[in-house]
């Protein structure tokens, strides 16, 4: 058979799989068609020089299709969930980058709408789930996240290992980056870390600020509620993230009229 390539969004969709269920089952994962394939038109055929239903405008020998194995062998994600989530997606508009969905004697296509059907083919698709990717050329190349890491849960012990950078690399700082293509982090996942490092960079930045405020007014004139109000936004204006579009005029003025509900006498 002629050298071929799978295309990069089907790529990139098998990489997420192994990172939400790294342990996952792999004997019926697929991807160029096998002997039988090669006999009829299908997606898991190289375009180029097999037998395919849509002939892209690039002369790449690529195959459009891959097979999922079923066993992802976490307790609390399964095939289906995963199928029900894309297909969500799809319907939404929000994924583009399928034409259909086989898994468990069903069919899902982008020319029903997505509307599920009865599946009769000769393999019943129990053991895998089929995803074929888009012809178009533009969608094909797309290595954009799926977004399956959604459907991991993140528990309060996991936000912890995630704040801690002896834990888990600084994307900043990783050696691993690959072009076109996700890494055992990918890129989507490494730019969640570096906002989270940043977003805990900010927080406790503002947390310093406002101890050094409560501290600083400690000995001030309370009844000077337009001190108190310049003093706060001195101290909290610079510790705001980037492009916060809120001035010491809008904070001052803010904080006045919070001193003055609160000195008012309950109705």
């Amino acid at each position: 058979m002629a050298s071929w390539i799978l295309i990069p969004c089907l790529d990139t969709l098998f990489d997420e799989f192994d990172l939400i269920a790294p342990a996952r089952d792999k004997a019926s994962d697929g991807r160029v068609g096998d002997l039988a394939h090669q006999q009829e038109v299908s997606d898991h055929n190289p375009d180029e020089t097999g037998s395919v239903p849509i002939h892209d405008a690039d002369k790449v020998n690529e195959v459009h299709a891959i097979d999922v194995d079923n066993n992802l062998n976490e307790s609390d994600l399964t095939m289906e969930k995963v199928v029900q989530f894309l297909l969500g997606r799809c319907r939404s508009g929000a994924e583009k980058r399928l034409r259909y969905i086989i898994y468990n004697r069903r069919i899902w296509s982008a020319s029903s709408g997505w509307v599920q059907k009865p599946y009769t083919g000769a393999s019943a698709h129990t053991e895998h789930a089929h995803f074929s990717g888009s012809y178009d050329s533009s969608l094909e190349a797309s290595t954009a996240s799926w977004h399956l890491e959604d459907l991991v849960a993140v528990t309060p012990a996991d936000v912890d290992v995630m704040l801690k950078r002896d834990a888990i690399p600084n994307p900043a700082q990783r050696g691993d980056a690959k072009t076109n293509t996700t890494t055992t982090w990918g890129f989507a996942i490494g730019d969640t870390w570096a906002q989270i490092y940043n977003l805990r960079d900010q927080v406790a930045a503002l947390g310093k600020s406002l101890t050094a405020a409560i501290t600083a007014l400690a000995g001030k004139d309370l009844v000077d509620e337009q001190a108190l109000a310049a003093g706060l936004a001195a101290l909290i204006i610079p510790a705001l993230p980037e492009g916060a579009e809120v001035t010491a005029e809008q904070l001052q003025a803010a904080v006045v009229g919070a001193l003055r509900e609160l000195a008012a006498p309950a109705a």
